[in-house]
């Protein structure tokens, strides 16, 4: 990484990707807030680049429901409503029931070493409320199972759930006691170690059910849009 937070790597696909993951971490950050809007020519000049993968980064976002572009205001941050969150963690309930299911047959020891180091990561962040750290190393579990699945289908979906939810979450986290939620990945984790797809599926569905319980429960419903969308 640069100074900038960008890859120093080369080609407009790369780079955009690269301004996509710096843009979600300050959206988790609070470096941009609810509302704001995130001018394409000062990013830009910032990172040094043109605006082209600033754009493309921004309409991948829009693409995911992070940001919301409209054509005279440019791009701002948006907030879901809770209900909004917990739909998709309910869809991710029966893609990660899948994932989980698919990826028993394919599991290698490496792959059980690295859903454990993630488990281990999930609980050493949350001993150090690192909520951020966290929620990265939660969604590298999950993506770890949905690649393990050796399903594209699967992997497509995920890919595109993932960051949305990941991204509102954690700015959920310090307002709840999320200890039970996070323990509930060694079931999984068990479960695939056990090589048993039936459990795997089953405590994969029943964790994110609980996630979007806790969303619905608990995200604040005055949060709701932003207010640069309530707008259009």
């Amino acid at each position: 990484m640069g100074e900038s937070g960008l890859d120093p790597a080369f080609g407009g696909e790369l780079l955009s990707e690269s301004v996509k993951r710096l843009l979600l971490d300050r959206i988790m950050q609070g470096h941009y807030k609810p509302g704001e809007r995130i001018v394409e020519m000062r990013l830009a000049k910032e990172l040094g680049t043109s605006q082209s993968p600033v754009r493309e980064a921004l309409r991948d976002l829009a693409a995911i429901g992070v940001v919301a572009i409209h054509s005279r205001r440019g791009a701002r941050v948006r907030m879901p409503t809770s209900k909004e969150l917990a739909d998709v963690s309910l869809v991710r309930s029966e893609i990660d029931a899948l994932a989980a299911r698919l990826a028993v047959a394919q599991l290698d020891d490496r792959t059980i070493d690295e859903l454990q180091g993630a488990y281990d990561e999930m609980l050493a962040c949350l001993e150090r409320q690192d909520y951020l750290g966290m929620t990265r190393a939660d969604a590298h579990f999950h993506q770890t199972i949905a690649q393990a699945s050796a399903n594209l289908a699967v992997t497509r979906v995920f890919d595109q759930l993932e960051p949305f939810a990941r991204t509102f979450i954690t700015l959920t986290l310090p307002n709840v006691d999320v200890r039970a939620i996070v323990h509930e990945h060694k079931g999984i984790l068990t479960a695939l170690q056990k090589r048993d797809p039936q459990a795997a599926a089953e405590r994969a569905r029943t964790h994110q059910i609980n996630v979007s319980n806790l969303l619905r429960d608990h995200y604040s419903p005055d949060i709701g849009l932003a207010q640069g969308e309530q707008a259009s």
